[in-house]
């Protein structure tokens, strides 16, 4: 009796220790990874809403501010091509962490330059805006080798309705992160130059020690070889193709726009007697819109395959400029930012669904993806930063205008173009 008792324990227990090995990947511990995404947005968000201001108080001008976020995005773009033709081998678990580490160490040399400037009043040394800048710079080719291995180890194996949920939790942490990391970098702003730096070191360290804590089973088994991949399910090619390419231009436009807003308003916003605490409020409100349309598109469908609300983006990024250019309360100016919110969150997930659906190799979709969030941010603060410093302070809102309506004729363009000719590419 007893040795009958104590087999069926250990059968029971073999049983249930081959259905915790069983397990789908996604239930067991992918969490690190999506707590790894809210650690990195929270230091990103802390550091770039303030570093308009931060640049301001050393000594830097408008066009300073605007390359700052574009050599960020550009040394970001230029090491993600490498990473995409030389790297598309590397484990997302090495690499991810050596991404943080390096980030962390860059983030750190702006901490020290921006200490030099305050401490020694070296107010407006062309060495230590520089130095700023080239630091961002650096942190951005970093973060090359952070975002699309994160995002395709977390995508990994799957497809349809668990594709699009896993998505809609990955997006909706980054973009949470998004509504708290403003109100954080603005206050800082307004109190102290140096410590929205420090706290951005800090959130990095912490992303370093989640992502420690993340394996190679937190996402599907791909995730653990060489190649990050999916299965491939068929979709209709032309629709699929038309999808994404107006996708990709609305994910452009808006990323274009949101770096017009988020360097030369700033500074204008503050001219006209708002405070940095204030405008981390607006950026707050971004984010809130941002998170909560991203976690809507990730948890229902409805809006898939749905063409016409491409181009109602660039119509709604065009209120939202007007907006900015023609009100002057604070109330206008959040509802500002709360359309750009929403609409740059169905951008987003667009290109982001649309670039995954179907495709095997899904590194490279998310390589595409991340690529053209680089050149709207490239195009739209470096011109802005230019127009704003030698022709006045809203040249930069005009010329997102014309790139919106630019855009808009794009799209247009692409679906008459792409509808009778069979699919041909990405």
């Amino acid at each position: 009796m007893t040795k009958a008792t104590s087999k069926s324990v250990r059968q029971a227990l073999a049983d249930a220790c081959f259905r915790r090995r069983s397990l789908p990947p996604r239930n067991r511990g992918v969490w690190p990874l999506y707590a790894a995404a809210f650690g990195m947005a929270t230091a990103l968000s802390v550091l770039w809403t303030a570093v308009p201001f931060i640049l301001r108080n050393i000594g830097g001008t408008e066009d300073h501010v605007g390359y700052a976020f574009a050599a960020n995005m550009l040394g970001y773009l230029l090491c993600l091509l490498f990473a995409a033709a030389k790297l598309g081998h590397l484990n997302p678990r090495h690499t991810t962490r050596r991404a943080a580490a390096a980030m962390f160490v860059a983030t750190f040399v702006m901490l020290a330059a921006v200490h030099q400037a305050l401490a020694h009043e070296k107010f407006g040394s062309p060495v230590l805006i520089w130095t700023v800048i080239a630091a961002g710079a650096l942190a951005g080719g970093a973060m090359s080798l952070y975002w699309p291995y994160l995002m395709s180890w977390v995508s990994a194996d799957y497809e349809g309705v668990t594709l699009n949920r896993r998505l809609g939790t990955y997006n909706g942490m980054w973009s949470s992160a998004a509504i708290i990391g403003p109100l954080i970098g603005g206050a800082l702003a307004e109190q102290s130059t140096l410590a929205p730096v420090g706290v951005s070191v800090g959130a990095l360290a912490t992303c370093f020690v989640l992502l420690l804590l993340a394996h190679d089973e937190s996402a599907g088994n791909s995730a653990s070889s060489g190649a990050v991949n999916g299965p491939e399910t068929d979709y209709d090619g032309r629709l699929l193709l038309r999808m994404k390419w107006m996708a990709r231009i609305s994910l452009f436009c808006s990323w274009l726009w949101l770096s017009v807003a988020r360097t030369q308003f700033a500074l204008r916003f503050t001219e006209i007697g708002f405070s940095e605490t204030q405008f981390g409020i607006l950026m707050a409100t971004f984010g809130i819109c941002n998170c909560l349309t991203l976690t809507g598109a990730g948890r229902f469908g409805f809006w898939h395959f749905r063409p016409m609300l491409l181009p109602g983006v660039q119509a709604a990024h065009a209120v939202s400029v007007l907006l900015l250019v023609f009100g002057s309360t604070l109330w206008a100016f959040v509802l500002s930012f709360a359309i750009t919110g929403c609409a740059f969150g169905l951008s987003f997930s667009s290109h982001l669904y649309y670039g995954a659906c179907g495709s095997r190799n899904r590194s490279k979709q998310m390589a595409i993806h991340e690529a053209t969030i680089s050149l709207g941010v490239i195009i739209g603060s470096a011109t802005a930063g230019c127009l704003a410093a030698n022709l006045g302070a809203y040249q930069p809102y005009w010329f997102a205008i014309a790139a919106l309506a630019i855009g808009l004729l794009g799209q247009i363009a692409v679906w008459a173009a792409l509808r009778q000719k069979p699919n041909a590419g990405n």
